[in-house]
């Protein structure tokens, strides 16, 4: 009798205990599902980082004219109405440019095989080009009205003003648009280096002395402040000393490109040494030919002194970057020997 008991009681006891380990089972398999539940909560919560994924993601930035655009995040085929050397400068080329683009002479051999979209843009032609993203200057939306809304049409355009400074705010958005902001870090970095040494070097050979840039065209004589034609070079890269009059330009409006003015006007605006800019050949040459002859001219201090440096007008005439720096070392080459 008391075998039977015991028996029935072993058995019971191995029943209960298969039932625990079953219940333990269960309860452990439904944490793990639980926990692997909000692990795949949590990952799809965040942006997948797929090589795949990437190619379609895009941004919300606002342009210059104040408009959100919405642009991918690391676009593949960019059209430059402008600011193809900006691009170049950080290793990617375009796939279309505007004409200005190939005026460049730093870059044109980077240049062979971007597509040319005309001046005005075609947008028959940047449809062909299939873009992703269209960086402009502003001033295209101005004088180019039909041909920028049926571009708009065809990818997002990414307006750009000239109205600021070439290097830290032109170049930097770029980078910041496409993704290369630390590029564009490193290569503003050298430009630095290589700016102040020019500065040291330029202020070492002529101290406080005053530099112009005056250019002759037929029946046009202007001054070149703080942009393009060596101005942004001179006055933000080298920091070269300007005349009163130029400088009072330069502060009404800091990045403007250009001031003209009478040849009766040209003693108020020229420093002691004046960078000339005049094409070699055609009206223009005529026409600094007789400035020449003209006692103006030759009372000025800078022509007394020798002081006139001729400029390669193709070479000297973007206001991009890659001119910029180059540049800068021709002319610290004229000012400082």
């Amino acid at each position: 009798m008391n075998q039977t008991m015991n028996s029935t009681k072993t058995a019971i006891a191995v029943i209960m205990m298969i039932a625990l380990v079953l219940l333990l089972g269960a309860c452990g398999t439904e944490g793990n599902n639980q926990a692997d539940a909000e692990a795949t909560s949590n990952v799809s919560s965040q942006p997948v980082q797929s090589a795949i994924s990437n190619e379609n993601e895009t941004k919300l930035v606002k342009d210059d004219l104040n408009r959100e655009v919405e642009v991918p995040l690391h676009p593949k085929a960019i059209v430059a109405g402008e600011f193809a050397s900006e691009l170049l400068a950080l290793g990617v080329r375009p796939v279309g440019a505007g004409d200005n683009g190939f005026k460049i002479v730093y870059t044109q051999t980077e240049m062979e095989g971007v597509e040319r979209i005309g001046d005005p843009p075609n947008p028959e032609t940047v449809l062909e080009l299939n873009p992703d993203l269209v960086i402009a200057p502003t001033v295209f939306l101005e004088i180019y009205p039909e041909q920028m809304e049926k571009i708009a049409k065809l990818a997002p355009v990414f307006y750009i003003s000239f109205d600021q400074d070439p290097i830290h705010d032109i170049f930097m958005k770029i980078a910041d648009l496409i993704g290369k902001t630390e590029e564009a870090k490193a290569w503003i970095a050298s430009y630095e280096a290589e700016a102040q040494a020019g500065r040291d070097k330029l202020s070492s050979a002529i101290g406080d002395e005053t530099v112009t840039i005056f250019r002759v065209e037929k029946g046009r004589l202007r001054i070149y402040l703080n942009r393009n034609f060596a101005g942004y070079m001179l006055r933000t890269g080298l920091q070269a000393n300007a005349p009163g009059a130029v400088a009072a330009e330069i502060e009404q409006n800091p990045y403007a490109s250009a001031k003209e003015i009478s040849l009766e006007l040209l003693p108020q605006y020229a420093g002691d040494h004046i960078f000339l800019i005049v094409r070699d050949d055609g009206d223009d040459k005529a026409e600094f030919d007789a400035i020449e002859k003209s006692g103006i001219w030759n009372n000025l201090e800078a022509v007394k002194n020798g002081n006139v440096h001729r400029l390669e007008t193709d070479k000297y005439y973007g206001s991009d970057i890659v001119t910029i720096r180059e540049t800068m070392k021709e002319a610290l080459d004229m000012l400082a020997p």
